[in-house]
């Protein structure tokens, strides 16, 4: 089934049932409950319905699908330049970078976003065949030395402050490639709300990330828990697994369970 007719059906059965898990819609179109979020994440962004927790209920007023304008470069992070923010919590971040290692295979094609944390990511792979996508130049310049590995780069507006690509042009380049692997980081996670990024550029270029990755991982040392951000990301239940520092949270790591998030402590 193409994507455009899953879509549709998933429009029909919610007009029909009104909410479903998930799981339902899964079952229902027959692929992966993985599939259905990025599914129901672009189903959302375009007013066609709302998520729910584990699933989505039809809009009271849907909007006709009209493409948004891609927002414009970032404005500097609340937290400072990218050379700035390899600065903050450095050793939470290599930790947890390191920890993602594990989750590399060979052959896979992955796509590192521009954050610092993905740098320390970048900083520690090693030499294994992977096709890595990325926006960021810093990120390229630490890896081009690694021969076996294959290095894209997404073009786009260049942004000297975050010395990455942002727009259309990286968000089209994303979609000529079959990603396994999405790691990235945010500005905040918060157990009710979600995920937050430090911009509405870096907001969007994720969004996209996350619709064409297959898996979605984040790369979350423990500043961030329990802060929100500029600009919201998603939902908790966009992610695959959630990698952080050790945290004393029972009511996130039972919304983790709830949207069957992997939790792994670096």
């Amino acid at each position: 089934m193409l994507p455009l007719e899953r879509h549709r059906l998933i429009v029909e059965l919610l007009g029909q049932r009104g909410v479903m898990r998930v799981n339902e819609i899964a079952q229902a179109t027959r692929v992966s409950r993985e599939t259905i979020r990025r599914d129901l994440s672009e189903l959302e962004r375009k007013g066609i319905l709302n998520r729910s927790h584990g699933g989505a209920l039809a809009a009271k007023n849907p909007l006709p699908a009209i493409r948004a304008a891609s927002p414009a470069l970032p404005v500097e992070d609340s937290q400072g330049s990218f050379q700035q923010r390899t600065l903050l919590h450095s050793e939470g971040k290599m930790r947890v970078a390191r920890k993602a290692l594990q989750c590399l295979q060979p052959g896979q094609t992955i796509v590192l976003d521009g954050s610092s944390t993905s740098w320390f990511l970048a900083r520690q792979m090693p030499e294994m065949a992977l096709t890595v996508i990325t926006p960021s130049i810093r990120i390229l310049q630490t890896l081009m030395s690694r021969r076996s590995l294959h290095l894209v780069g997404l073009g786009g507006d260049f942004s000297p402050t975050e010395e990455a690509f942002f727009g259309e042009t990286a968000s089209r380049t994303l979609r000529e490639y079959a990603v396994d692997t999405l790691f990235f980081s945010c500005q905040g996670l918060e157990r009710d709300s979600g995920l937050y990024a430090g911009t509405e550029a870096h907001a969007a270029l994720l969004k996209q990330m996350m619709l064409a990755a297959r898996q979605t991982v984040a790369l979350v040392d423990g500043s961030k828990l329990g802060r929100t951000g500029v600009a919201r990301i998603g939902g908790l239940g966009e992610l695959d697994c959630l990698i952080t520092e050790k945290f004393v949270d029972p009511l996130l790591e039972k919304e983790m369970t709830w949207h069957n998030v992997g939790l792994q402590i670096a």
